[in-house]
Protein backbone atom coordinates (compact mmCIF):
# COMPACT_ATOMS: atom_id res chain seq x y z
CA UNK A 1 0.00 0.00 0.00
CA UNK A 2 2.89 2.52 0.99
CA UNK A 3 4.09 1.57 -2.74
CA UNK A 4 1.10 2.57 -4.34
CA UNK A 5 1.06 6.12 -2.32
CA UNK A 6 4.41 7.11 -3.85
CA UNK A 7 3.43 5.93 -7.90
CA UNK A 8 0.00 7.75 -7.10
CA UNK A 9 2.41 11.14 -5.93
CA UNK A 10 4.42 10.29 -7.93
CA UNK A 11 2.07 10.56 -11.36
CA UNK A 12 0.38 13.72 -9.80
CA UNK A 13 4.38 15.20 -9.34
CA UNK A 14 4.23 14.54 -13.08
CA UNK A 15 0.79 15.96 -14.41
CA UNK A 16 1.65 19.08 -12.51
CA UNK A 17 4.62 19.65 -14.32
CA UNK A 18 3.39 18.34 -17.39
CA UNK A 19 0.62 20.88 -17.04
CA UNK A 20 2.89 23.66 -16.10
CA UNK A 21 5.03 23.26 -18.89
CA UNK A 22 1.66 23.02 -21.52
CA UNK A 23 1.05 26.79 -19.49
CA UNK A 24 4.40 27.95 -20.39
CA UNK A 25 4.48 26.54 -23.84
CA UNK A 26 1.20 28.21 -24.70
CA UNK A 27 2.17 31.50 -23.12
CA UNK A 28 5.34 31.16 -25.25
CA UNK A 29 3.65 30.27 -28.42
CA UNK A 30 1.28 33.23 -27.69
CA UNK A 31 4.01 35.53 -27.51
CA UNK A 32 5.79 34.47 -30.46
CA UNK A 33 2.07 34.84 -32.22
CA UNK A 34 1.86 38.14 -31.37
CA UNK A 35 5.51 39.04 -32.16
CA UNK A 36 5.52 37.54 -35.66
CA UNK A 37 1.81 39.41 -35.58
CA UNK A 38 3.40 42.88 -35.04
CA UNK A 39 6.21 42.01 -37.02
CA UNK A 40 3.77 41.29 -39.81
CA UNK A 41 1.86 44.57 -38.92
CA UNK A 42 4.98 47.01 -39.63
CA UNK A 43 5.83 45.21 -43.09
CA UNK A 44 2.36 45.63 -44.01
CA UNK A 45 2.27 49.46 -42.81
CA UNK A 46 5.08 50.01 -44.81
CA UNK A 47 4.25 48.12 -48.08
CA UNK A 48 0.53 50.54 -47.48
CA UNK A 49 2.19 53.71 -47.38
CA UNK A 50 4.63 52.92 -50.17
CA UNK A 51 1.58 52.50 -51.95
CA UNK A 52 -0.11 55.25 -51.65
CA UNK A 53 3.57 57.37 -52.17
CA UNK A 54 3.76 55.33 -55.81
CA UNK A 55 0.22 56.45 -56.25
CA UNK A 56 0.42 60.18 -55.19
CA UNK A 57 3.59 60.28 -57.07
CA UNK A 58 2.40 58.89 -60.82
CA UNK A 59 -1.09 59.60 -60.70
CA UNK A 60 -1.03 63.23 -59.31
CA UNK A 61 -3.67 62.37 -56.69
CA UNK A 62 -4.56 60.47 -53.81
CA UNK A 63 -6.67 57.31 -54.40
CA UNK A 64 -10.26 57.53 -54.12
CA UNK A 65 -11.50 55.19 -52.57
CA UNK A 66 -8.18 53.53 -51.14
CA UNK A 67 -9.50 50.69 -53.17
CA UNK A 68 -7.70 52.11 -56.52
CA UNK A 69 -4.67 50.85 -54.89
CA UNK A 70 -5.91 47.51 -55.25
CA UNK A 71 -7.84 47.81 -58.80
CA UNK A 72 -4.10 49.83 -60.32
CA UNK A 73 -1.86 46.93 -59.48
CA UNK A 74 -0.07 49.17 -56.55
CA UNK A 75 -0.85 46.90 -53.96
CA UNK A 76 -2.22 43.32 -53.99
CA UNK A 77 -4.45 43.62 -50.62
CA UNK A 78 -5.43 46.72 -47.59
CA UNK A 79 -3.86 46.31 -44.61
CA UNK A 80 -6.61 46.46 -41.53
CA UNK A 81 -4.67 45.08 -38.69
CA UNK A 82 -7.79 45.45 -36.25
CA UNK A 83 -10.10 44.41 -39.06
CA UNK A 84 -11.88 48.08 -39.87
CA UNK A 85 -11.35 49.93 -42.61
CA UNK A 86 -9.43 53.42 -42.63
CA UNK A 87 -10.71 56.69 -42.61
CA UNK A 88 -9.38 58.78 -44.61
CA UNK A 89 -9.10 62.63 -44.35
CA UNK A 90 -6.94 65.66 -46.11
CA UNK A 91 -5.28 68.26 -44.89
CA UNK A 92 -3.38 70.83 -47.72
CA UNK A 93 -0.19 68.15 -49.12
CA UNK A 94 -1.29 65.33 -46.12
CA UNK A 95 -2.88 62.39 -46.14
CA UNK A 96 -4.48 60.70 -42.71
CA UNK A 97 -5.26 56.75 -42.52
CA UNK A 98 -7.01 56.31 -38.62
CA UNK A 99 -8.42 53.29 -37.54
CA UNK A 100 -9.51 51.93 -34.39
CA UNK A 101 -7.31 49.67 -32.26
CA UNK A 102 -7.99 46.74 -30.73
CA UNK A 103 -6.24 48.37 -27.48
CA UNK A 104 -4.32 51.30 -26.94
CA UNK A 105 -0.68 49.28 -25.93
CA UNK A 106 -1.13 47.75 -29.37
CA UNK A 107 -1.64 51.13 -31.22
CA UNK A 108 0.82 52.63 -29.97
CA UNK A 109 3.81 49.64 -29.79
CA UNK A 110 2.64 49.88 -33.75
CA UNK A 111 2.96 54.21 -33.67
CA UNK A 112 6.34 53.57 -32.10
CA UNK A 113 7.91 51.55 -35.04
CA UNK A 114 6.53 53.54 -38.13
CA UNK A 115 7.33 56.82 -38.96
CA UNK A 116 5.18 60.00 -38.47
CA UNK A 117 2.43 57.33 -36.85
CA UNK A 118 0.44 58.20 -33.62
CA UNK A 119 -2.53 57.56 -31.26
CA UNK A 120 -5.16 59.69 -31.23
CA UNK A 121 -7.03 60.78 -27.94
CA UNK A 122 -9.53 58.01 -28.69
CA UNK A 123 -6.85 55.13 -28.83
CA UNK A 124 -6.92 54.86 -32.63
CA UNK A 125 -4.07 54.27 -34.69
CA UNK A 126 -3.20 57.29 -37.09
CA UNK A 127 -0.70 56.94 -40.25
CA UNK A 128 0.52 60.23 -42.05
CA UNK A 129 1.10 60.49 -45.95
CA UNK A 130 2.99 63.13 -47.19
CA UNK A 131 2.82 64.53 -50.98
CA UNK A 132 6.19 63.34 -52.51
CA UNK A 133 8.31 66.43 -52.76
CA UNK A 134 8.80 66.17 -56.50
CA UNK A 135 5.33 66.16 -57.29
CA UNK A 136 5.13 69.31 -54.97
CA UNK A 137 7.96 70.86 -56.58
CA UNK A 138 6.05 69.74 -60.23
CA UNK A 139 2.58 71.94 -59.24
CA UNK A 140 4.44 74.75 -57.87
CA UNK A 141 6.64 75.46 -60.89
CA UNK A 142 5.62 76.49 -64.64
CA UNK A 143 6.73 73.38 -66.83
CA UNK A 144 8.61 74.46 -70.11
CA UNK A 145 7.50 71.15 -71.58
CA UNK A 146 3.75 69.89 -71.72
CA UNK A 147 3.03 66.84 -69.99
CA UNK A 148 -0.27 65.28 -72.05
CA UNK A 149 -1.14 63.47 -68.55
CA UNK A 150 -0.70 66.59 -66.85
CA UNK A 151 -2.11 69.66 -68.21
CA UNK A 152 -2.01 71.49 -64.82
CA UNK A 153 1.87 71.39 -64.95
CA UNK A 154 1.81 74.06 -67.55
CA UNK A 155 -1.30 76.09 -66.43
CA UNK A 156 -1.09 79.60 -65.23
CA UNK A 157 -3.18 79.82 -61.67
CA UNK A 158 -2.15 83.43 -61.27
CA UNK A 159 -1.42 86.73 -63.17
CA UNK A 160 2.10 86.99 -64.80
CA UNK A 161 3.97 90.28 -64.72
CA UNK A 162 6.75 90.52 -67.56
CA UNK A 163 7.81 93.63 -65.00
CA UNK A 164 8.33 95.52 -68.58
CA UNK A 165 10.23 92.43 -70.08
CA UNK A 166 8.69 91.21 -73.71
CA UNK A 167 7.07 87.99 -74.78
CA UNK A 168 8.90 87.21 -77.82
CA UNK A 169 8.29 84.64 -81.11
CA UNK A 170 5.44 83.53 -79.66
CA UNK A 171 3.19 80.97 -82.61
CA UNK A 172 -0.30 81.65 -81.22
CA UNK A 173 -1.73 83.91 -78.67
CA UNK A 174 -5.65 83.40 -77.61
CA UNK A 175 -6.81 86.37 -75.39
CA UNK A 176 -10.16 87.25 -73.83
CA UNK A 177 -9.05 90.95 -74.11
CA UNK A 178 -5.83 92.97 -74.96
CA UNK A 179 -5.20 96.19 -73.46
CA UNK A 180 -1.63 97.68 -74.79
CA UNK A 181 -0.07 100.95 -75.20
CA UNK A 182 1.19 100.69 -78.49
CA UNK A 183 0.69 97.07 -80.74
CA UNK A 184 3.46 96.35 -83.76
CA UNK A 185 2.05 93.40 -86.18
CA UNK A 186 3.32 92.52 -89.54
CA UNK A 187 -0.24 90.09 -89.98
CA UNK A 188 -2.92 90.42 -87.90
CA UNK A 189 -6.69 89.09 -88.08
CA UNK A 190 -8.76 90.47 -85.50
CA UNK A 191 -12.07 90.40 -84.58
CA UNK A 192 -12.47 93.22 -82.39
CA UNK A 193 -10.28 95.71 -82.49
CA UNK A 194 -9.85 98.70 -79.90
CA UNK A 195 -6.38 100.63 -79.50
CA UNK A 196 -5.37 104.52 -79.28
CA UNK A 197 -2.02 103.23 -80.84
CA UNK A 198 -1.65 101.08 -83.91
CA UNK A 199 1.11 100.08 -86.08
CA UNK A 200 0.92 97.56 -88.59
CA UNK A 201 2.08 96.54 -91.98
CA UNK A 202 -1.45 94.06 -92.99
CA UNK A 203 -3.86 94.46 -90.80
CA UNK A 204 -7.11 92.17 -91.46
CA UNK A 205 -10.37 93.02 -88.94
CA UNK A 206 -14.26 92.71 -88.99
CA UNK A 207 -14.38 95.67 -86.73
CA UNK A 208 -12.43 98.05 -85.51
CA UNK A 209 -12.41 101.67 -83.22
CA UNK A 210 -9.66 103.61 -83.39
CA UNK A 211 -9.28 106.73 -81.30
CA UNK A 212 -13.40 106.65 -80.71
CA UNK A 213 -14.34 106.19 -84.49
CA UNK A 214 -15.48 103.20 -86.14
CA UNK A 215 -12.93 102.15 -88.99
CA UNK A 216 -15.23 100.01 -91.03
CA UNK A 217 -18.29 103.69 -90.87
CA UNK A 218 -14.56 105.92 -92.02
CA UNK A 219 -14.05 103.66 -94.58
CA UNK A 220 -17.58 103.48 -96.38
CA UNK A 221 -17.74 107.68 -95.49
CA UNK A 222 -14.18 107.75 -97.52
CA UNK A 223 -15.93 105.15 -100.15
CA UNK A 224 -18.73 107.38 -101.19
CA UNK A 225 -16.87 110.75 -101.09
CA UNK A 226 -14.34 108.94 -103.32
CA UNK A 227 -17.68 107.79 -105.52
CA UNK A 228 -18.66 111.34 -105.42
CA UNK A 229 -15.38 112.76 -106.56
CA UNK A 230 -15.50 110.31 -109.50
CA UNK A 231 -19.09 111.21 -110.48
CA UNK A 232 -18.00 115.36 -110.19
CA UNK A 233 -14.93 114.67 -112.65
CA UNK A 234 -16.84 112.49 -114.74
CA UNK A 235 -19.17 115.93 -115.53
CA UNK A 236 -16.18 118.10 -115.56
CA UNK A 237 -17.02 119.97 -112.86
CA UNK A 238 -14.27 118.98 -110.16
CA UNK A 239 -10.73 119.21 -111.30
Amino acid sequence: MKHRGYILFELVLALSLLAGLLVLSQQWMAREQAAQQRSHWQLEAHALLTAIEQFWLSEARLPEPLSELITKGYIAQIWQPWGAPWQLSTQANLLRLQTPAASVSEANWLAQRIAGADVSHTGDLRLHVWQPAVLALRERYLHRIEDPQHPQYSTMAADLNMNGYSVKNAGLVEAQLVVAQRASAQHADIDDLRSSSLTAADLTAQQAIIAGYDVQSVVARLQQLEQQWQACRTQGGCQ
